[in-house]
């Protein structure tokens, strides 16, 4: 009995601890998290940039052309329910995440906002031991990150308690039977391995900021601006790229479900348009994936959603800086 007891009190307080948290948290960030997707995912070739056989009067209805406009699309066609599409794999993944970061970094001291306190070591140390801890976790996460996205930009409406009906609509048939094929999409892994690379990098270059040590309020933002604007430019294409490449499915273009088994769509109109594998080969890399995106929808598509970048850095510089004396 005292067992059960201790149990049920470790499973309690696990809860209270993680899991409960982290729902809370995607309940507040989903519907932003899902709009930026979206909005980064939305192909919209340049103009003049036409599909074979494609008139001007059968073009598609213009698309939302910022952040703000993508999320009351959604809203608008699918609803609250649309706005939290993907949240249960999100909450999946981050537990995977948790777990990982804490197995990765026994013996040192865990932030409270998650990244991991290391020693002081040599510099090329600590950018190993900065770049494990990213990238680790990161690359476990390849099939979710797809799995997500896939789920966010479904027109269809899955049940978060039909997880089977949910895999064979949003995968295809050989990432079914061969889930080790999602590490292989083309350009993701590298994307997300350059992405694991800048963080660290960056770390290393903060060392060199004038006065970074003397001072601990806003001189260090403002000595870190060159910094952050270069660490924006590395990632923002990159992010942009991997929302991208996650929606290149494996194979097959067709899911596993059967007409009777397919989920009801949200409604005729589409929240957003994917390129037209039909019109267009797949993107064969990440290099290729740029490539193409400059060609067909301008350098401004690689650039969507800037901003979100500073954002991040700037709300983790504020968290840090509130920790310190």
């Amino acid at each position: 009995m005292g067992n059960v007891l201790s149990y049920t009190f470790a499973w309690i307080v696990f809860f209270s601890s993680t899991i409960l948290p982290t729902a809370l948290l995607y309940g507040v960030t989903m519907p932003f998290v899902g709009a930026l997707v979206r909005y980064r995912a939305n192909y919209v070739p340049k103009r003049g940039v036409q599909l074979s056989g494609e008139d001007e009067s059968n073009s598609p209805p213009a698309q939302p052309d910022s952040y703000l406009a993508m999320l009351k699309r959604v809203h608008r066609i699918e609803g609250w329910e649309g706005l939290y599409k993907g949240i249960m794999p999100s909450i999946i993944s981050t537990f995977i995440v948790m777990v990982a970061i804490t197995i990765l970094s026994v013996g040192y001291k865990v932030l409270p906002n998650g990244r991991v306190a290391l020693p002081t070591q040599s510099g090329f140390v600590f950018w190993l031991l900065s770049f494990a801890l990213n990238l680790i976790p990161v690359l476990l996460l390849i099939p979710f990150q797809i799995l997500i996205n896939h789920a966010i930009t479904t027109p269809t409406k899955l049940s978060a308690f039909a997880p089977i009906t949910a895999l064979k609509t949003l995968l295809s048939h050989p990432e079914l039977s061969q889930p080790v094929q999602l590490y292989f999409t083309p350009g993701l892994a590298v994307s997300e391995i350059l992405q694991a690379l800048v963080y660290p990098t960056l770390s290393i270059l903060m060392q060199f900021v004038p006065g970074l040590y003397i001072s601990h309020r806003l001189p260090i933002l403002l000595a870190a601006l060159p910094i952050i604007a270069l660490a924006t430019i590395l990632l923002t294409p990159l992010q942009v790229m991997s929302a991208r490449l996650t929606l290149q499915r494996s194979g097959s273009d067709s899911s596993e479900t059967t007409e009777t088994e397919q989920p009801p769509a949200y409604g005729a109109e589409e929240v957003m348009e994917f390129r037209p594998t039909s019109e267009y080969a797949p993107y064969t890399g990440l290099w290729d994936c740029g490539r193409q995106m400059v060609r067909e929808e301008g350098v401004g598509a690689l650039l969507r959603a800037w901003w979100v970048t500073p954002g991040m850095i700037g709300f983790y510089a504020a968290v840090a800086m509130a920790q310190w004396p």
